[in-house]
């Protein structure tokens, strides 16, 4: 008798054991709920971005009458000096090598084609001008030192390179190939108006 009522006694203690496992997995299934809704309430997050404005706009219609393939050797000379005397024995020669094309025409947007009568046409060219270089390649430098040489400053290669392509080296070489210019924009102008009727007359006219 005594036994039975022991195992009585139990069922109390079990029912209290279950009721707090429950409570404690209501608990915890509450509490990682409220954790990841803090979570998604106070999560960060992270974005780059690169912003570009186009300021202008120009149109550009530059027609290419001749490519040039230019090689060369660049020269600079420079002397060493103490306070503004030269230093004797201190010259420094450095060469540069270089090889590139040319590109020479004109501002097509500026060309005027204006009839002279029936069959009869005028072009007016713009000035040729430089439309760029292509396929640069420079070499490294060369050094050739007198006995005092070290006492001269060294060329700066990027001032070298500048001078090699610069408007007035590009002017050069406009104005030895001007006549070449002026017959290759003819041909390529007479092409475009003979092509609408070949009995067309054409009759140019340069920019000074």
């Amino acid at each position: 008798m005594s036994f039975f009522k022991a195992r009585v006694l139990l069922w109390p203690l079990l029912l209290l054991i279950v009721l707090v496992v429950a409570g404690t997995g209501t608990a915890f299934a509450s509490g990682g709920l409220n954790a990841l809704a803090l979570g998604s309430l106070f999560s960060s997050s992270s974005n780059e971005r690169d912003s570009q404005v186009v300021q202008a706009v120009t149109r550009v219609q530059e027609v290419a009458l001749l490519s040039l393939h230019i090689e060369g050797v660049d020269r600079n000379e420079s002397n060493g000096e103490i306070f503004g005397v030269a230093v004797p024995a201190s010259e420094k020669t450095t060469l540069l090598q270089y090889k590139f094309d040319a590109k020479l025409g004109i501002d097509g947007s500026k060309v005027r084609i204006e009839p002279t009568g029936p069959e009869s046409f005028r072009v007016t060219v713009p000035q040729f001008i430089g439309i760029g270089f292509d396929d640069p390649v420079f070499e490294s430098p060369l050094e050739s030192n007198n006995l005092l040489g070290w006492v001269a400053a060294p060329a700066v290669q990027t001032r070298m390179i500048n001078n090699i392509l610069s408007d007035e080296n590009k002017q050069k070489l406009i104005t030895q190939n001007a006549a070449a210019l002026k017959e290759q924009a003819k041909d390529f102008y007479s092409g475009i108006i003979k092509s609408v009727d070949p009995k067309i007359t054409i009759d140019f006219e340069f920019a000074g």
